[in-house]
């Protein structure tokens, strides 16, 4: 929703029924009412409420789209709503849907990609969703602001700029939960007054990768104090983001590898460098990946496009694939290579940087390869995808975070005389409206 206005604070709640839930997670009802003087048949976004729930709500932002608003009391509960698992739930922004029957919370999520998919392409296979368990994230971005007090470590609430602190999570790995308590101490000797930082956590074979943004300025006393205290903790690399976006290496006492037991393979993530953010979230997307790869018998050399560290590649290699992988970030294509080049499959893999974005592969490049792998990011490849769409590959697998981009990008291949076979549903991020899908085109 762009452009939020706020609205002003003595405006009057409103009575509404909750049709269903949006796209975002939060409930959408409409009203015709008046807002700001003016009349209107209003389109209201209400978190933490459920369809048919009829609820009082208290407007506080409006934009092109519709009206934000705050749930202040639910008249009619839904007999769908069950007690959250999580005493954070309602200030922490981390999750959105935990108050929602679990069946009828995945039921959603397939609904949110499976509706606008077999709308484009009707024979489509949609395949039961794979989800990921309670405490199996491995990966977490936290806000961390210090009062005189204390140092408050934690999620933004929802919209919101304020931190709610972290006590327990059923989200993240236990390792990651015991960690954000040991920090409170040590950052608020290093921190000053009014600090506001970003703390990037990945959990890997050893302990944990950190990397925190918003402490370039301070000075290398504090510095090597705050390092003497986590030394001693499941930290084994420890960088800072400097001014110039680059990262600084503080500390480091052991290998910074991250191994998939199921492949028997490893990759070495840069500093808060991508991976997914489960395990059973990774092999679910392999699993499918090469599912799709083995539907060509004859599959031998790979394009994977926006192939990151290698989570995807190492495992492939390790199934004896050849590969040419491309990738804007150099550091994370030389964690690839290295990764590779250590595991013995070094001679399976050809990397090169490149702006796929803005210099994606011509559609001339693309058609000695046997299969294409592309995992673009959330505002998806429009151009890659139409140069895709022209090399006659036979194989497009395509791993997506945003059902709108991949509605957008699938339809150049459809068009193109491709057909989307299937699509696995995958839910890494639990109770948020997050939703991942790998899907399998084949050239008719």
């Amino acid at each position: 929703m762009n452009r939020l206005k706020k609205l002003k604070k003595n405006i009057d709640k409103k009575l509404l029924k909750i049709k269903h839930i949006g796209s975002q997670g939060e409930g959408v009802s409409n009203l015709i009412t008046e807002i700001n003087y003016k009349e209107n048949d209003y389109t209201f976004f209400i978190p933490f409420t459920l369809p048919e729930e009829i609820v009082v709500v208290k407007p506080i932002l409006s934009s092109s789209e519709g009206v934000r608003a705050d749930l202040i009391e639910i008249k009619l509960s839904s007999p769908k709503r069950i007690d959250p698992k999580c005493e954070h739930f309602f200030q922490c922004g981390g999750c959105l849907l935990q108050h929602w029957n679990f069946k009828d919370y995945s039921s959603w999520k397939v609904n949110k990609i499976s509706v606008p998919i077999l709308k484009i392409s009707p024979t489509t296979n949609i395949k039961p969703i794979k989800t990921s368990s309670t405490r199996s994230r491995r990966h977490a971005k936290l806000k961390a602001k210090k009062n005189e007090s204390i140092t408050t470590i934690g999620f933004n609430e929802y919209r919101s700029k304020f931190i709610t602190k972290i006590k327990k999570c059923i989200i993240i790995d236990k390792e990651l939960e015991k960690f954000i308590h040991v920090l409170e101490k040590p950052l608020h000797q290093l921190l000053c007054v009014g600090d506001e930082i970003d703390i990037h956590m990945n959990l890997l074979d050893n302990g944990i990768d950190l990397l925190i943004n918003g402490i370039d300025k301070v000075d290398f006393h504090k510095l090597n104090m705050f390092i003497d205290a986590i030394s001693t903790s499941t930290v084994v690399r420890f960088y800072r983001k400097l001014e110039d976006n680059t990262n600084e290496l503080l500390f480091k006492r052991d290998i910074s590898s991250l191994s998939n037991k199921s492949f028997s393979s490893f990759t070495l993530p840069p500093p808060s460098g991508f991976l997914q953010a489960t395990v059973e979230g990774e092999n679910a997307i392999l699993n499918s990946i090469i599912q799709g790869l083995n539907e060509n018998k004859k599959t031998k050399l790979i394009c994977e496009l926006f192939c990151g560290s290698g989570t995807i590649t190492l495992p492939l290699l390790k199934k004896n694939f050849k590969i040419h992988a491309f990738e804007l970030d150099n550091e994370s294509l030389k964690a690839v290579e290295i990764a590779s080049r250590k595991q013995g499959v070094g001679n399976r893999i050809t990397t090169k940087v490149r702006d796929l974005k803005n210099l994606p592969l011509t559609s001339n490049e693309l058609a000695k390869y046997d299969a294409i792998i592309v995992d673009p990011p959330r505002s998806g490849a429009k151009i890659q995808f139409s140069n895709i769409a022209k090399s006659n590959v036979t194989t497009i697998i395509s791993i997506s975070c945003n059902v709108n981009t991949f509605i957008r990008d699938s339809k150049i291949l459809i068009r193109s005389n491709y057909k989307l076979k299937w699509v696995q549903p995958i839910d890494q991020f639990l109770f948020s409206a997050h939703v991942e899908l790998v899907a399998l085109f084949q050239l008719k």
